[in-house]
């Protein structure tokens, strides 16, 4: 406990970040990657093993971005500062650690952004009482356009620390005006994605399921209802064994990569 409140308290934090949970967030995940690292590794294997196919796909050089980089659990930096002339790293921070292993990476750039554009607006929409805001979207990067994009278990995640401020500070928010919300949050962030690179991957977890002694309890849909094609590739992430989470119920995740996220974003419904 004493390493993640010292991380939480010398963590250089974007006040928009602080206010929706982000920093918590982050510590709490490096934590639990302490904890379950050797029961995770199959899962940053097939992750990292995604990416190395995926990087293979387009021709080396260039700019590289990449959406959810966290504390790099999942990505293969080296790999990727190899292959491509710069490797910019965005998220919404940026821990002590991230900062020190970039700092040794002179084509490494490092971007504290809002993926979905969301933040703000919606920041706004709560502090007003106004409706959940629809019409978003994310800043531009400065610089040579972007080769290759890709999304780091982050589509998920995009509207769950926000849709969490809803229910703080507007819980009589209507459950459809809240699925929209989300729903634009994943469709822009896929779309912003294909537009901004030459050539866009994805992994994201898709489901999860709770077992309880290997038996499968309850499934649950990650995506929205988002109807993504089936991926190129999937795991399974033990992300949970009990009592990590649950006393007695193991939280598993199912995961899927896709290689070429314009096929994915020409099926999606208009927000």
């Amino acid at each position: 406990m004493l390493r993640e409140a010292i991380e939480y308290l010398t963590t250089p934090c974007p006040p928009l970040a602080r206010r929706f949970g982000y920093l918590g967030e982050m510590v709490a995940l490096g934590a639990r990657y302490r904890r379950q690292k050797r029961g995770w590794a199959p899962h940053v294997a097939a992750c990292h093993r995604f990416v190395e196919q995926a990087i293979q796909r387009v021709e080396p050089g260039g700019r590289i971005l990449v959406a959810g980089s966290g504390l790099l659990i999942e990505v293969p930096l080296e790999t990727l500062t190899a292959r491509f002339d710069e490797v910019v790293l965005a998220d919404m921070l940026h821990s002590r650690a991230v900062r020190r292993r970039a700092a040794g990476l002179p084509n490494v750039r490092l971007l504290e952004l809002d993926v979905s554009g969301a933040l703000a607006p919606l920041a706004a929409a709560l502090d007003n009482g106004a409706p959940l805001p629809t019409g978003f979207e994310p800043p531009p990067i400065d610089g040579e356009p972007f080769r290759f994009a890709l999304s780091c278990n982050l589509l998920s995640q995009l509207p769950l620390l926000p849709l969490e401020a809803v229910e703080r500070r507007a819980p009589h928010t209507p459950d459809a005006e809240r699925l929209s919300f989300a729903l634009c949050m994943v469709q822009g962030h896929l779309r912003w994605l294909s537009d901004i690179a030459e050539r866009a991957a994805l992994f994201t977890d898709i489901d999860s399921s709770w077992l309880h002694r290997g038996t499968v309890t309850e499934v649950e849909d990650s995506t929205w209802g988002l109807p993504l094609p089936a991926p190129d590739v999937s795991w399974l992430w033990d992300i949970a064994p009990a009592p990590e989470q649950h006393r007695r119920h193991d939280l598993r995740h199912s995961v899927g990569g896709w290689f070429d996220l314009q096929e994915v974003t020409s099926a999606l419904p208009p927000c």
